[in-house]
């Protein structure tokens, strides 16, 4: 890869590979060892996705996904969507989603996100513009998927 100034000159960019590339993070603020030495996905601008993922230690989803989720931290970014079910340490939201949320640490909506359905967390930051609606529970412990679902037909 290479870009070019003003004058066209090219500079090459030293080639990096996806696991050098570290998830957006703000100043002060670092995932735990476990999750940032794991593994990562990105669904991204354009990519539509149905299915399953599960054992992923970072997913970013810019682009659109419906499924059922399972990692340890989930970010969507402002074009992306989730329409499902996710099972999740950490959740940062910018995009939108629509379905069961179950955050087992800290759930983040920034000022675009958008996230609506039942919503399970043990901690939340939600920011000014930032929209919460639906079933909203705060616990110590999370349910299991299949006891989030259950409560659902209740």
């Amino acid at each position: 890869m290479t870009i070019r100034d003003n004058s066209e000159k090219i500079f090459p960019l030293p080639s990096r590979s996806i696991a050098e590339i570290p998830p957006k993070r703000r100043e002060g603020e670092g995932l735990p060892s476990a999750i940032s030495q794991g593994s990562r996905m990105t669904i991204g601008p354009g990519i539509e996705m149905k299915g399953e993922i599960s054992k992923c230690a970072v997913l970013v989803i810019e682009g659109k996904v419906e499924g059922t989720i399972q990692c340890d931290h989930l970010e969507i970014l402002s074009r992306g969507t989730l329409k499902g079910t996710a099972q999740v340490e950490t959740a940062e939201i910018e995009g939108l989603m629509e379905g069961d949320l179950s955050v087992s640490g800290l759930l983040r909506i920034e000022n675009s996100g958008c996230l609506s359905g039942n919503i399970l967390y043990n901690k939340i930051s939600v920011a000014a513009g930032g929209q919460l609606s639906g079933e909203v529970k705060q616990s110590e412990k999370t349910l299991s998927e299949s006891e989030m679902i259950n409560n659902k037909e209740d």
